[in-house]
């Protein structure tokens, strides 16, 4: 198959990782893959400064100019080819053409027939982003779906009307994320990715780990993320971007993952530290309910309940074998998670969509 997948940009995310690890295993299967994304990336409408918003998008704008179509964060096997904007004479024909976030959806939307079957990969309910109606309509599109999570089949079906769409969960990529010799620190570690987006929940993980400071004066808090900013804590250990072998080792350093996000549409970075023989404690959105046996591979709670992270926190800092259980048991049952077994999904949803009338 002739297969374009159309990135909004090439900003490090979860979302654009995931689309690369399916081009890359595309490819490796025969494939003809090709990632198109804009110079100038594409407008989210997220909430906020529009000033400040506009300005890094413009400092992207550079950054694509300067680097070129390199990837400096991933190791993408498939040509990645910036475009002045998105149009059908800067796009090439395909078989399939998928859009990959809902701004990307109005251009599949409208694309010429000769650049493929029109596919939209859902990826969260995108409104926690921004856009509102805007983002709502793209899902009523007809763009056939392929989704990565149960409750976004659902909402696809009950919410916006639509036919069953292809579900097909993220996976893990152990060749990256490993962890050959576990070891537990004295103190504790809990690492946290810190995010600038509020429905990430970094103030409720920071209120929790305070909470468990309380109890355990010596555990550290270590902290990433692309941007670190006046509301991190001066005893936080920060690393900014970290990816591929310098994530890994960062999770193996760690001792218990915090998850406290308010809404996911999957969530990579808990799998990732499962993968590591890191216990992780987590919210019960996106992925979590998926991937994750409550109480036994992580401890879960609803979001927004900063106490009940504390809670779950302390009972790992106070009971060495809960924490060793939760460790092994989180890494067996994420083994079940491979992006082999996802990625031969996907390439089956792909030629039944191909063949269909």
């Amino acid at each position: 198959m002739k297969i374009t997948f159309v990135l909004p940009s090439l900003e490090i995310g979860g979302g654009v990782r995931v689309v690369f690890e399916h081009a890359n295993r595309l490819r490796a299967k025969g494939h003809d893959v090709q990632i198109v994304y804009p110079l100038f990336p594409l407008d989210f409408g997220q909430p906020g400064n529009r000033i400040r918003l506009f300005i890094h998008r413009v400092r992207m704008f550079i950054d694509n100019l300067v680097q070129g179509n390199r990837v400096d964060w991933f190791d993408v096997t498939v040509p990645v080819c910036a475009v002045l904007f998105l149009d059908d004479c800067f796009v090439r024909d395909a078989d399939i053409i998928i859009a990959t976030a809902w701004p990307t959806a109005y251009y599949v939307n409208r694309s010429a027939a000769q650049k493929g079957r029109k596919v939209y990969f859902i990826q969260h309910y995108e409104v926690v982003l921004g856009g509102g109606r805007l983002v709502d309509a793209t899902y009523r599109m007809n763009l056939r779906q392929i989704v990565i999570a149960p409750w976004l089949e659902k909402l696809m079906v009950e919410k916006f009307g639509k036919s069953r769409p292809d579900l097909i969960p993220n996976g893990v990529n152990f060749k990256i994320f490993y962890n050959e010799h576990k070891t537990y620190h004295q103190p504790r570690r809990i690492l946290m990715l810190y995010s600038l987006s509020e429905w990430k929940g970094a103030a409720d993980g920071i209120a929790a780990f305070e909470q468990a400071r309380g109890k355990h004066p010596d555990v550290q808090l270590v902290l990433f993320g692309r941007f670190k900013d006046r509301r991190v804590p001066p005893y936080a250990e920060f690393h900014i971007a970290p990816q591929g072998e310098a994530l890994r080792r960062l999770y193996c350093s760690g001792d218990i993952f915090l998850s406290p996000s308010w809404t996911e549409g999957w969530q990579l970075p808990p799998m990732e530290a499962m993968a590591c023989k890191c216990a992780v404690v987590a919210t019960n959105v996106g992925g979590i309910p998926h991937y994750t046996i409550a109480g036994t591979s992580a401890l879960v709670c609803e979001p927004h309940r900063p106490d009940e992270l504390a809670r779950q926190l302390i009972r790992l800092l106070d009971d060495p074998q809960l924490l060793a259980s939760i460790t092994e048991e989180g890494h067996r049952y994420i083994t079940r998670f491979s992006w082999e077994a996802f990625s031969d999904q996907f390439e089956q949803s792909l030629e039944r969509i191909r063949a269909s009338a």
